[in-house]
Order: C-alpha cells, then structure tokens, then sequence
C-alpha cells in the first residue's frame, strides 16, 4: 500500500509546531532568569557614582552607573521590548526619528494607568533595591511607576527640554544597543544646539556657540539618574552622526574617552527611561 502523504504531511507539520512552541517556551524562561538576576545585585551608592561634581561649574544631581546590566540581560531586555505582543505600542516621535512606546500610561497624563510589564518591574526592582531613586517630596526610596522606551535610529536625536511637573524630580535612563552623549543646558532660555554641524570641532566660532553646562556620555548598559539640581536643567541629544567629545564631559574617564575623541553612533540605541509618577491611580 502507498504511503498516505497527506497524513504525513499533517504529522510533520504538527512536528515541526511542537517544535516550535518548545523553543519559544526555553527561550521566554532564558530571558526571564537573565532579568531576575538584576534582583539580587547588591546597593549601590550614589555618591560614588557622582559625575556632575567633575563639571567646571558643579552640578548637583548627576550620576552615571557603567555597566549597570550586563551583555546578557541586555539582549534579554531588547528581546522583551521589540516582542510582537508590543507592536501596537510603538508609536513615531513628532521628529520623526525615533519611535516611542510607553508602560504605565502617556507621559503627560497624571495618573498611572497600568501595572509595569515583567521585564520593566525587574529592571524597577533592581532601581529599588540599589537604593537609586529617591522621591524629593517624600525624601525616601521608592519605586518608578512609569517608563518611557525611545528607539533612536541614526544620526536622530531629541531636543533640548525639561521632564515637567507630572514627575518626581528624579529620572534614571538605561541605554542600550548604541552608545550617544547627552548635553545639559541652563534652564535659563538661554539657545541650546539640538543639531551638531559637522565641523563642531573646527569651526573658528565655535567658542561663541551656545556650551552646555555638562555632558555624559551614555554607554551600552550604562545607568544614567539625574535629579534635583540636575533634574532642573535641560537636557538633549544632538541630532548627529558623531559626537564630539569637549572638555564639558564630565565622565570621559569611566567611559573610556579622551578630549577632542570622536565617536561614532551605532545604527540603533534604545533608551528606557524610569520615572515616578507621583498621583498613581
């Protein structure tokens, strides 16, 4: 008697879906064992992590953490972000060069709307338990309730501004993917440069170019929080495909920089952005 190719066909098939589904399933309990090891990670202290005091004129308030994640749990997180379930999340910046997806609701709305999902409530655990967010108006540790993800796509970045009264004056923002150097401007109305021209280095004016008041310089996996003093300023990216390494970086030493270096932005960076919100719902 011939084989019965249909049946055949319908067994492989069904083979191939178990399959399927078992390496889905390993693959899902990987990465939360990548992100659950975020929780046992001892305090930190800040202070030992204090960049702003490195600037000509000190700002209190700025801290940057290298290597806050490691490698691993840093493509366990990507993996959880750009995961089909959050498609419908993403939403295209007004600048157009980046894309934007929240958790706990719209950024200008007062009240968190939603629960955190597993992947950020690790990360969120790991803030807490690391003593690194401290609310200003309670003066004590508490938990972020609110995050923000920006995926920038190169040479974009976002211009200078203030976070507003909707949060506590305390954010913490972990980069990963894609290396950037954030700029801190007086919140005076003073001009502040969103686009970087390309002989920033060179030009005979650039002295009398707006000067940030501080810059940090964001690694992959590096944990940047400014608050206060710091919280108060504004902050940007420029908008390049190099960025230029001036004597206003606060944290060329622990990020392995030197004055006048150049560096090239990856293709990608994604930044998560940690806040409190202080009406929760």
């Amino acid at each position: 008697m011939p084989p019965d190719l249909t049946k055949l066909f319908l067994e492989e098939r069904a083979r191939r879906r178990a399959a399927a589904s078992a390496s889905t399933s390993t693959v899902v309990e990987s990465t939360e064992t990548y992100l659950e090891s975020l929780e046992s990670r001892p305090a930190v202290n800040l202070s030992d992590f204090d960049v702003g005091k490195n600037a000509t004129r000190p700002v209190s308030g700025l801290y940057h953490i290298p290597e806050f994640i490691t490698e691993s749990e840093e493509q366990a997180l990507l993996a959880a972000i750009r995961s089909p379930q959050n498609n419908s999340r993403w939403t295209t910046a007004t600048d157009g060069g980046r894309r934007i997806a929240n958790w706990g609701g719209k950024p200008s709305d007062v009240t968190v709307t939603e629960p955190l999902p597993p992947w950020a409530s690790t990360i969120v655990d790991a803030l807490f338990s690391r003593n690194v967010f401290c609310d200003d108006k309670n003066k004590k540790h508490v938990k972020p309730n609110h995050v923000l993800v920006n995926e920038y796509q190169v040479p974009s970045g976002i211009a200078p501004h203030n976070d507003g009264d909707v949060y506590a004056p305390c954010v913490a923002i972990l980069t990963l993917e894609g290396d950037a150097l954030i700029d801190f401007w007086e919140n005076d109305g003073s001009e502040a440069i969103a686009v970087a021209s390309d002989d920033d280095d060179d030009d005979d004016d650039k002295n009398e170019k707006p000067v940030p008041r501080a810059q940090v310089m964001l690694r992959c996996r590096s944990l940047l929080v400014y608050e206060n003093d710091a919280y108060r300023l504004r902050h940007g990216i420029r908008e390049t495909r190099i960025d230029f390494i001036t004597d206003k970086c606060v944290n060329c030493e622990t990020t392995n920089v030197s004055i006048n270096e150049k560096v090239e932005r990856g293709k990608t960076r994604v930044s998560i952005v940690f806040v409190i919100k202080r009406n929760k719902a």
